[in-house]
Formats: structure tokens, C-alpha cells, sequence
């Protein structure tokens, strides 16, 4: 499990909001790292989005296949007001384990195992 947190830029921000981003941001940009320095890289590369776009836009649609990879974590939402508007976020707790197995199933990602 990988506790990530996750910033939306609207007034209105749901939780499937916060659940695609933070699952999107594992993904696609990987995430810095705790007070240690350990920093998370990204499991696919950031073109694979593009030649993978049919399973991505089912993946990471509204109701998408993503929300049953993340939750919330209880009491960590936070608004925000910016220059930009209103920001709100959370503590987004995201199954990397299970994750990766998904998007290595449907090709998006290469199994660890195939660069030995």
C-alpha cells in the first residue's frame, strides 16, 4: 500500500476525483518521496497513456475500473483557497500491489520480471 497526497484544482471535488488523480498520478508520474528521500518512479512511461488510450479512457472514467484501487483515508480532506481558486485535497491510501497487476494483465504496463 502506498499513502499518496492528492490535490484537485475545483470547487466541486468528489471522491472518484480524488481517487483517479492520485491512481493516475502512481502511474503515469510516480510520486516523491516520504521524509527518507525514497521516491516511487512511475510504473508506466508517460507516452504509454497515448498508445494505450482506449483502455485508459475506460480505466480511468467516472466510475471507472481505478476507484477500486484507491480509498480515501478517514479525516484527511483539506480546502484550500489560491490564487487559482479552490484546491481540495486528501490522503489517498492506493493498492500499487494489485494495481500493477491490472494494468500488466491488460499490457500497459511490462511485468517486472521481463527485463531479466
Amino acid at each position: 500500500m502506498l499513502l499518496v497526497k492528492v490535490f484537485v484544482y475545483s470547487k466541486k471535488v468528489t471522491d472518484q476525483d480524488l481517487k483517479r488523480a492520485a491512481v493516475h498520478g502512481v502511474v503515469f508520474r510516480g510520486c516523491s518521496g516520504n521524509n527518507s528521500g525514497a521516491k516511487q518512479p512511475a510504473m508506466a512511461p508517460a507516452e504509454s497513456e497515448a498508445s494505450h488510450s482506449e483502455f485508459c479512457n475506460g480505466f480511468f472514467a467516472a466510475q471507472g475500473e481505478c476507484q477500486n484501487y484507491a480509498s480515501i483515508i478517514a479525516g484527511s480532506y483539506e480546502r484550500v483557497k489560491t490564487s487559482k481558486g479552490v484546491k481540495s485535497g486528501a490522503i489517498v491510501q492506493v493498492d500499487k500491489k494489485a494495481l500493477r497487476k491490472a494494468l500488466e494483465k491488460a499490457g500497459v504496463v511490462r511485468p517486472l520480471s521481463a527485463g531479466f
